[in-house]
């Protein structure tokens, strides 16, 4: 590969994930290369619109006009459903469970895509399919990581029902289960629509951070079953699939 246009990349890359910009001698130090070649390549992106200088200090260097029109056409052509069905199907396959994307719709959840794993032995939900969002798992994560205040008016609009012995049936359990929701990173729905169903759920991030859809595996319900493995797995492809929508890890930022 070219050698300098991987530097140009890697620069590129390391002034989106800083906060404020950087500046030139600290883009040569992330580079590791000689200041006068990391200002050739910061002064070709910038003659390219993908970086330019900093409104508030222009001694600092910041994405320019040009990455996001770029990001915008590559999100254009970009169906997130698809994206969903090339790493969701083949856990469902994987862990013999079904799979289902869905998103919000109406202050219900939506179901926009099913996928019946091998060796599945439930088949609930088809495509289109409306739900309750406080006793699904794909549910509890779109309220889990919506915004406060449209989370907090959706909630006094819910009417509960007891579907199950193990339905959350009040606002105050509904807020307890998505606090821990937001904390390990995935819903879970044990029992609460069929007795005999456990189904696990994670979210799906925007390249703004924003949750757009959640994605869930399901099946019959497994005595003693390990929580931080399952849900540990749709997290993970949650994650993969937000990446590949333009979401960056907080870690990694």
């Amino acid at each position: 590969m070219n050698r300098t246009i991987m530097r140009a990349f890697e620069a590129l890359d390391y002034i989106s994930k800083a906060d404020n910009g950087l500046t030139l001698t600290e883009v040569t130090e992330k580079l590791d290369i000689p200041k006068s070649s990391a200002f050739n390549i910061v002064q070709t992106l910038v003659g390219l619109n993908l970086v330019s200088e900093s409104q508030y200090n222009n001694k600092k260097y910041v994405l320019g006009s040009k990455t996001y029109t770029l990001g915008m056409r590559y999100m254009e052509n970009l169906n997130f459903v698809d994206v969903c069905k090339t790493y969701l199907n083949p856990l469902a396959d994987e862990l013999h469970r079904n799979c289902f994307v869905g998103i919000l719709d109406n202050n219900k959840v939506l179901y926009v895509h099913k996928h019946v794993g091998l060796g599945a032995k439930l088949a609930v939900c088809d495509v289109g399919t409306r739900q309750e969002l406080y006793f699904t798992g794909l549910g509890k994560v779109l309220l889990a990581f919506c915004e406060p205040e449209k989370r907090n008016q959706i909630i006094n609009q819910i009417t509960f029902t007891r579907r199950t012995s193990h339905t959350i049936c009040t606002k105050e359990e509904l807020y307890q289960e998505l606090e821990k929701t937001r904390q390990r990173g995935y819903a879970v729905d044990n029992r609460e629509v069929e007795n005999h169903m456990l189904c696990f759920a994670a979210p799906i991030f925007n390249y703004a951070g924003e949750c757009i859809a959640a994605i869930s595996i399901s099946d019959m319900y497994i005595e003693n079953a390990d929580f931080d493995y399952f849900g540990g797995r749709i997290k993970e492809v949650g994650l993969i699939i937000s990446e590949k929508l333009g979401y960056v890890r907080k870690d990694e930022k």
